[in-house]
């Protein structure tokens, strides 16, 4: 299996519980809200995966071969995030008069747990957009600076679900996982020679 085929491959397993997800949106008697929480979530996993495969490398050397994986992860983070971005308006929708969810949505988008979200979100996009090979190419030295975007995304994403979800517990042990994982980076191994 070549690489382009293994990296959709692992995109389609890490976005099936989201395309569940989206499913169970379309049925009558759903809890918005709590899909909104789940897909949050699954983001949240796939983004904190991305973020950390490098310094798990950096420890667990076999895993070194597979970080060319990233790219997919880092995706499926991505489209994640825009399912539950989706999510949230169709939520919204349900505490509005037709058409004014937008007028919700706006009036409570600099709250902190909001605005994080939002902030995450657009961190997220220039990464996302450049991560292809075309973009590797055009933009050279100035591509990784760009995908460690990642890392901020990550720490307001994480601010995010403990606001806004009540998933402080969650948040903390990840943002602990995360950030000792990073940690690694400033610590080189010992190789033998």
């Amino acid at each position: 299996m070549n690489r382009r085929a293994a990296l959709l491959a692992l995109w389609a397993v890490l976005m099936a519980p989201l395309a569940v997800l989206w499913w169970q949106a379309g049925r009558p008697d759903t809890d918005l809200d709590g899909l909104v929480a789940d897909t949050g979530n699954w983001a949240m996993a796939w983004l904190a995966l991305a973020v950390v495969m490098t310094p798990l490398a950096q420890v667990w050397r076999p895993l070194a071969r597979l970080l060319w994986l990233r790219r997919g992860v880092g995706l499926a983070a991505f489209a994640a995030t825009l399912v539950h971005l989706w999510l949230y308006v169709l939520a919204m929708r349900g505490f509005a008069e037709p058409g004014g969810e937008w007028a919700l949505m706006a009036d409570e988008a600099f709250t902190p747990g909001i605005f994080t979200g939002w902030t995450a979100l657009a961190l997220m996009l220039l990464p996302a957009l450049a991560s292809n090979d075309a973009a590797m190419r055009l933009l050279r030295r100035a591509w990784k600076p760009l995908q460690r975007l990642a890392l901020p995304a990550a720490a307001l994403a994480l601010a995010h679900m403990a606001v806004v979800h009540d998933g402080f517990s969650l948040a903390l042990a990840v943002a602990g996982v995360v950030g000792g994982l990073q940690l690694v980076r400033f610590f080189p191994s010992k190789r033998k020679a």
